[in-house]
This record gives structure tokens, C-alpha cells and sequence, in this order.
């Protein structure tokens, strides 16, 4: 073993350590009273259960806290119905091993109800955030509302679609991956903002990246407004990786991979246990889990997948490139290839099986990618996307199978990653639009990354694509579903100018799925 990858281990083992330590003081913790406000990157929540949440901050700002030093932060949660009588209070450390950002998991409160919360330190009160408990496992609740996005890069736009989100009056936000872009400040003339740093190779790389992003004080609200529920993509580590696969020839890329994922628990409103089991895992050899089951009673179950780390190795190209080469698959080698992994794949086999023995209404498979067929008059395999589930046909028939033998009430696949609205019918041969609808797939668009695709070229693919409804790769925004115990709603909400940080907003196309029935576009 080299003496970098020794150096790494031996990190991992202390950061496991100081992560398992009670975090409600220690020798090494400073009552600190900074100069500046400490809450430079706002507040989140997240990871929402029946009785409980992750609430999120990172002491960040101009009087940053001693760089050895872990500080006491002070946290409450407390009534919204006006008299902000605290329900729960107590002190936290935020670690400089984990960039002083801040995760507390609260318990114990009641089940599906709305909370404010706010942190301290010194004479600093954080903004206020909003979040709430889920229903219980056993309850039917009457309604269920949240919107999902993805691929925001800072440079591509303003972040006006979340100034929008916050009218939308939502339960939840659910983010699909690309939070963060890791290249370098473009020099071209299109750039809307520059971040004006280089491209990430470390952790302190994606720390400034992740503070960039979250200065963006829209995307701090809609944060402070509602619970998010999130899974990454490529761009949080690097563009197009698949598993422990750079597709640019990175040298040590496991470890920064690592860091990757550790900035991203950092920046994120998750549990401890995502991180700790993480890091035992990479010491085993083994990647990071954030794929998890979320249970809005018996309304709807979030399955969050990872279609990141766990997947093999992409088909080739046509002439791949130097790099490409050195990892990729040909498509005529026979070889059982998946997007999820094989633990993974068990566990959504296993969670759509539990999931139709509760009999939940819907059921909605979050992901990162385009589920249904870019590339359908060619067949499996052929021109295929090598990106998308187009590159992993074996896995999306397992899947589909996995589907049709549950059957599970109401599936609905979200995904992101192509900048561009799609809507699909997804059919149990996805090369056969005459055979059965089993499920409904939205891929949202981006909230400012572009798609350079013109219009003309994606509805003459859309007609390519029998089994798509509707196909927009001009504008950004996000989408809103609204979920009933019998019909779910879904209105695709597009910003007018993602270069005009006070846009205007209007709906592209709505759409109507029905208990047992395929999705239908209204509007």
C-alpha cells in the first residue's frame, strides 16, 4: 500500500472516530463570539421522519472559528403558531474535521406537523427555518405536495426558480443530484456569474464550492422553507464517473471521491450514520449509502436511489477517446452490467415488495437519470446515451421486472441530469409502446444548467420516442406534484429568463395520472 493511500486510511479512521463522539462538548470545544455573523450559508432541514429531522447549518463567514478548534452552537425547535414556545433545545459541536458544519437529529415530536427552528452562537441568531414531521407509517394522509430539480450550475444562471418555489406551498423539495459543478470559472463570454475558482481536486476544493453555491441567498430560502430530501449525481465528484471509474484518468481518484462524499454529508441536512457507515464502508473497500426509503404514511414512499457510485463500467463509444477506453465496455460483451449494483437492486426489489404488502398509493423511484428509452427505433444497447439507463438496458429490464412481479400501486420515476423537461409513459417493453403501461416518468429540468439542444431537434426526437408525451429542452425551472389518495397532479413550471434574476414564471404542460391509469397531459 502507498504512502498516500496509508495517509488516507488513517484520516478516514480519526474522522470515524470524532464522528461516533457525543457531540455536547469536549476540552477541545471554545465558546466563541465572533466579529461577523457565523451564518453565512443559511439553514437547512432534512432527512424528515414521523417524529424527527436533521436540522443543518456550517459556521462559515467572514470571522471564521479557530481552525483546530470544534465550537459550541446552540440549536432550538419551537412552535409556529405564534408564541415560538421551544419544544426542543440543546448544544451541538460543529467540528473542524467536518469543516464546522453542523447535523442535528432531532426526536421525539409529533407526527406530521410543522416546526420552526434557529441556531446560536455567541450573540448570533441563525435565520429562522420551517420543517415538519412526516405522517405515521399507519395513517392515510389527504394530501401529499412537493417539487423536484436538479442541476443548478452557478455560472449558467440566476437562481430565480427557487424564488418561485417558495409560493408553491410545499411539504417537501426533492433534489436529484448535480447540487454542485466541480470545473474551473469559464473565461467564455455567456457567463451569467463566475465563481472564480479553480477545479476541484481536494476537500477544502469542494468545501469553497459547496459555500459558493449555498451563499445564493434564494437557494437559502427555499432551503430554510421546507425539509429537502437528496441524492447526488456526477457532478458533486466528477462528470460522468460511474463506481471507482473516472472517465478522465484521475490519479487518486478513490480518495478524491472520498472527499467528494464527505463534503457532500458536510452540505447536506443528513444523518449521521450516512457518513460513519460510509467511512467503515470505504475502509472495507465498500462506497457510501444515501440510497433510503422515505414513508409519507401510506400515501406515497420515496424509494431514493444512488445511480452514481454502485454502477458499472459505461459502454464504449464509437472510437472512444484515450481515456474512455481505458474503462469502458463494448457493447458486444456479454457481461451482467448495473446501473444500481447488485446490494442495491435487492434492497428497491425488497422495497417494492414491502411497499405493495402496505399497499401505498404511489410510489415514486427518485433517481438521477432518464429511465425510459432515448433511442427506441434502434433497440437495447444501440445509440445508445451510455450515460442514462439507455447504457444499462440489463438493469432497467430487472427493474422493470422487479416492477411487474410486485406490483406496486401507482409507480412514478423522477429524474434529472439532461436539462430538459421529459415526460414519459413507461411501458413493460420499453421497445414496445403496445405492451402494458407499468409506470409514469418525469425528468425534470434543470434550474439553470443549459441544454444545448434546440427545441426542433428534441420534439424531432420526442416523435423517435413513441412512448414520450412531451419533450422541452429550453427552459428551466422545476416541477410540483401534488398527490391525493387517488390522483396525482403534476405541473412542469418553467422561469421566463434564467439570466434575469427577477424572471417571471409560467406552466409549460400538466399533467394527470389516476389510480390504475396512464398519465395524460391536461394542459
Amino acid at each position: 500500500m502507498n504512502r498516500a493511500r496509508r495517509d488516507f486510511l488513517s484520516a478516514m479512521c480519526k474522522l470515524a472516530a470524532l464522528i461516533a463522539l457525543p457531540r455536547s462538548g469536549s476540552a477541545r470545544t471554545v465558546s466563541w463570539n465572533p466579529q461577523a455573523h457565523p451564518f453565512d450559508l443559511g439553514v437547512a432541514s432534512g432527512s424528515p421522519s414521523a417524529d424527527g429531522f436533521v436540522l443543518w447549518t456550517r459556521i462559515f463567514g467572514r470571522d471564521m472559528p479557530p481552525s483546530e478548534k470544534s465550537v459550541d452552537v446552540s440549536w432550538e425547535v419551537f412552535d409556529l403558531d405564534g408564541s415560538e414556545r421551544l419544544i426542543a433545545q440543546g448544544k451541538t459541536m460543529a467540528m473542524p474535521a467536518l469543516g464546522h458544519s453542523v447535523h442535528v437529529e432531532v426526536n421525539g415530536l409529533t407526527q406530521d406537523r410543522w416546526y420552526g427552528y434557529r441556531f446560536r452562537v455567541g450573540k448570533w441568531v441563525s435565520p429562522t427555518g420551517r420543517t415538519r414531521t412526516l405522517p405515521s407509517a399507519n395513517v392515510m394522509p389527504a394530501r401529499l405536495r412537493f417539487a423536484y430539480a436538479s442541476c443548478q450550475s452557478w455560472e449558467s444562471g440566476w437562481y430565480s426558480a427557487y424564488r418561485h418555489m417558495r409560493e408553491e406551498h410545499l411539504d417537501l423539495v426533492v433534489f436529484v443530484g448535480d447540487y454542485i459543478y466541480e470545473g474551473a470559472s469559464s473565461k467564455g463570454p455567456n457567463v451569467v456569474r463566475r465563481h472564480n475558482l479553480r477545479s476541484v481536486r481536494n476537500l477544502a476544493d469542494y468545501r469553497a464550492r459547496y459555500a459558493k453555491y449555498k451563499s445564493d441567498p434564494l437557494l437559502q430560502a427555499m432551503h430554510a422553507q421546507c425539509p429537502w430530501l437528496t441524492v447526488w449525481d456526477d457532478h458533486e465528484v466528477q462528470n460522468n464517473y460511474a463506481g471507482s471509474l473516472s472517465m478522465y484518468q484521475t490519479r487518486n481518484f478513490p480518495e478524491r471521491r472520498a472527499a467528494a462524499y464527505q463534503a457532500y454529508y458536510e452540505h447536506m441536512p443528513l444523518r449521521a450514520s450516512t457518513l460513519i457507515d460510509g467511512i467503515e464502508g470505504m475502509l472495507k473497500g465498500s462506497p457510501m449509502r444515501i440510497h433510503d426509503r422515505i414513508e409519507f404514511g401510506r400515501l406515497a414512499t420515496f424509494h431514493l436511489l444512488d445511480c452514481r457510485q454502485f454502477r458499472d463500467a459505461p459502454l464504449c463509444t464509437k472510437d472512444p477517446q484515450d481515456a474512455l477506453a481505458e474503462v469502458c465496455v463494448s457493447p458486444d460483451t456479454q457481461v451482467k452490467r448495473s446501473m444500481l449494483g447488485a446490494d442495491q437492486e435487492r434492497w428497491l426489489d425488497e422495497s417494492l415488495a414491502r411497499s405493495a404488502q402496505r399497499g401505498t398509493v404511489w410510489n415514486l423511484i427518485v433517481q438521477q437519470n432518464r429511465f425510459t428509452p432515448g433511442n427506441y427505433r434502434f433497440g437495447p444497447g444501440l445509440r445508445a446515451v451510455r450515460d442514462t439507463w439507455d447504457g444499462y438496458p440489463e438493469a432497467r429490464s430487472r427493474l422493470l421486472a422487479s416492477i411487474s412481479t410486485h406490483r406496486p400501486r401507482n409507480p412514478v420515476f423522477i429524474g434529472g441530469d439532461l436539462h430538459q423537461n421529459w415526460v414519459a409513459r413507461v411501458h413493460q417493453n420499453p421497445y414496445d409502446v403496445q405492451s402494458p403501461v407499468l409506470a409514469s416518468e418525469f425528468v425534470g429540468t434543470s434550474i439553470s444548467s443549459p441544454n444545448r439542444k434546440t427545441q426542433e431537434e428534441a420534439e424531432r426526437h420526442a416523435k423517435s420516442n413513441p412512448h414520450c408525451l412531451l419533450s422541452n429542452t429550453e427552459k428551466r425551472g422545476y416541477g410540483v406534484v401534488e398527490l391525493d389518495a387517488t390522483t396525482a397532479q403534476v405541473a412542469l413550471r418553467i422561469i421566463d429568463d434564467v439570466r434575469d434574476p427577477d424572471s417571471g414564471i409560467s406552466t409549460l404542460g400538466q399533467f394527470v395520472i389516476g389510480e390504475g391509469q396512464p398519465l395524460r397531459r391536461v394542459l
